[in-house]
């Protein structure tokens, strides 16, 4: 922040900001020089005390209002002084002590310092928040042009590479969601595909893992590849510690003689190891956090759908009307929600016996998006459970004034309740399935 803000040199100098040590010097000679000068014009009356205006006490008056009250009583004092001085030198010898004159010059110093005083303070504190304004201006101005940058580096990006891990999402679950696969890795050409667009693969396989003990028989390839190097380091480092790997790591870096890229482990819901994905080529700049985050979220997914283990089965026989493709969905968000992943909320419609209400939520499940899965948990009675992936707190927010906004166009209510529709909604959490579905439906009396 500026110490001076929109203030001239000369202005700073009639005005300073700040009174120095140096003014309780300034003030006093001021007064002197002022004397000393009456001397040089009238040497008979040097302090100008006859005639119609009283000079000497101007220039003290100057000296309030430069420095305040405070100050200004110190130049008054001098020229009291002077007045002892000019008598003991002879002058003045008929003249009384003009009392009066100095009262009255006092009081005036002492409005005119207050005067003084009272608009600097308040000049100095407008020119804090002028000042703090001017840096708030910058920073906002340094901001705007980063996120214009942003946005252009953006465009350029998408213009390139136009995918989101939405749409990476949800063409993995379109994959994965034919219940005629029965194979332990189903879909495993299509998942390195989708791997070679979103995370630029150029080759590599897909293996089956029981145990610890890799499969050598590859269940897709991607490319021309070389036989699996089962004893490989970066492999082995990839399935003893249950994470991705990849040749930048400082862990395996140093003198790593291999022919893979990176390795990453494929395991479901219930960390079991089902698979790895090994790279044999892609390119360097691609292995940084983003692109490698991208690669784990799509392979844990992947996972949790084609293998669901045990954990769906229990929810489909604790809920029989509950479809498998809904389970996994499920199992598998709430294990990405885990690490903060993918934000997903849940939410559970429940409407009055009126045929409008079920109507509306009837035009909510046609009407959600692709990639939400849905459950009737009562058809009879129209009760629906949505589970929304990419869904966080705002987003849910924004979803619920959309339907706001939908129901007063089209039936004239301002809300969900309004309708004759009760509605609970959650956030996925790393506990249980089972466990969140149960507090769900148990909170609102399903």
């Amino acid at each position: 922040m500026p110490r001076r803000f929109g203030r001239y040199w000369l202005t700073g100098l009639l005005s300073p900001e700040r009174v120095s040590a140096l003014a309780w010097l300034e003030a006093p000679l001021l007064v002197v020089a002022a004397v000393t000068v009456g001397f040089a014009v009238r040497p008979e009356d040097p302090l100008i005390f006859t005639g119609g205006i009283r000079w000497s006490i101007v220039v003290v008056l100057v000296v309030a209002l430069r420095y305040g009250s405070l100050i200004g009583s110190v130049g008054m004092l001098t020229l009291v002084g002077l007045w002892f001085v000019c008598k003991a030198i002879g002058l003045y010898p008929d003249m009384a002590f003009p009392e009066l004159t100095f009262l009255g010059g006092y009081i005036i110093i002492l409005i005119t310092g207050e005067f003084a005083d009272m608009w600097r303070v308040r000049l100095m504190r407008a020119e804090s928040q002028a000042g703090y304004a001017l840096e708030r201006l910058q920073n906002l101005t340094q901001r705007h042009v980063l996120l214009r940058l942003s946005h252009d580096r953006l465009e350029e990006n998408l213009l390139a590479k136009p995918y989101t891990v939405r749409d990476a999402l949800l063409r993995l679950r379109d994959v994965m969601m034919d219940d005629s696969h029965s194979e332990a890795l189903p879909g495993g050409e299509e998942l390195l595909n989708l791997l070679a667009e979103y995370c630029q693969l150029q080759r590599g396989g897909l293996y089956r893992v029981k145990g610890d003990h890799v499969d050598p028989e590859p269940v897709a390839l991607l490319g021309i590849n070389r036989p699996l190097q089962v004893d490989d380091r970066l492999l082995r480092h990839a399935i003893d510690q249950r994470a991705l790997a990849h040749v930048q790591m400082s862990d395996t870096s140093e003198d790593y003689q291999g022919f893979y890229w990176v390795c990453a482990p494929v395991m479901n819901s219930g960390e079991e190891l089902i698979g790895v994905v090994v790279v044999e080529r892609m390119p360097f700049l691609s292995i940084h956090y983003e692109n490698l985050q991208l690669f784990g979220l799509l392979l844990n997914f992947y996972a949790d759908v084609v293998q669901h283990g045990p954990v769906v089965d229990e929810l489909c026989k604790r809920w029989t009307g509950m479809p498998p493709v809904f389970g996994r969905e499920f199992e598998a968000l709430r294990r990405l929600a885990k690490g903060r992943k993918v934000d997903t909320t849940v939410l559970l419609l429940i409407p009055d016996a009126s045929d409008q209400a079920r109507q509306i939520v009837a035009s909510l499940n046609r009407d959600r998006r692709t990639m939400d899965g849905y459950w009737w948990v009562d058809w009879d009675n129209y009760v629906l459970m949505l589970i929304m992936p990419m869904t966080g707190r705002y987003s849910f927010e924004s979803y619920l004034r959309r339907i706001e906004d939908w129901l007063s166009e089209d039936y004239a209510f301002e809300s969900l309740a309004q309708a004759g529709i009760h509605y609970v909604h959650r956030f996925l959490d790393d506990r249980p399935a089972r466990e969140q579905i149960e507090e769900l439906l148990g909170g609102a009396g399903a």
